[in-house]
């Protein structure tokens, strides 16, 4: 299977942390901001709508879902700071990423982890459109992962020639 990338099972469960050129404001219990979301090609804007609009209200303990104002159709906050933001729509991959990368699976869908500073970066470079999460560094990620996998599954799809 060379050049295919492998998934395998996510069994860790420690903290995993996410930064990129997403940014959010608003520390509070109201709504938050964010900028720097990609712009879906026209081809996946529907498939990220219907993504977001799939997502859960809550990825777990103090992760419940925010409201984004100004609204952003392809991207999504949740918990306090907010602590998780999910955007749909990027383009290329992680520069760290390679075709043969081992992706970490979960319910069907690969991820590709990166330790970006203070936050952790989960991407879906074998499915489009693509989804990007970010998450804190002491952050749990596994039970988050599993939240958002049905929707992920639903509203994107496999890239040529992968599993996942």
């Amino acid at each position: 299977m060379t050049g295919r990338p492998r998934l395998r099972l996510f069994r860790l469960a420690g903290p995993l942390v996410v930064a990129g050129a997403v940014f959010v404001s608003c520390g509070g219990p109201g709504p938050v901001s964010i900028t720097g979301a990609p712009t879906p090609a026209v081809g996946d804007r529907a498939a990220c709508a219907a993504l977001i609009a799939a997502l859960p209200d809550s990825l777990g303990a103090g992760m419940d879902r925010r409201e984004v104002k100004p609204p952003v159709a392809n991207a999504a906050a949740y918990g306090a700071k907010p602590d998780a933001v999910l955007t749909c729509g990027a383009t290329g991959v992680a520069a760290s990423y390679q075709p043969t990368t081992v992706l970490s699976a979960i319910d069907e869908v690969g991820w590709f982890t990166e330790a970006l500073g203070d936050r952790t970066r989960y991407s879906t470079p074998t499915r489009t459109p693509q989804v990007v999460l970010t998450l804190p560094a002491d952050q749990q990620a596994f039970e988050v992962l599993v939240a958002l996998a049905p929707s992920v599954r639903e509203h994107t799809r496999p890239t040529a020639g992968t599993e996942g």
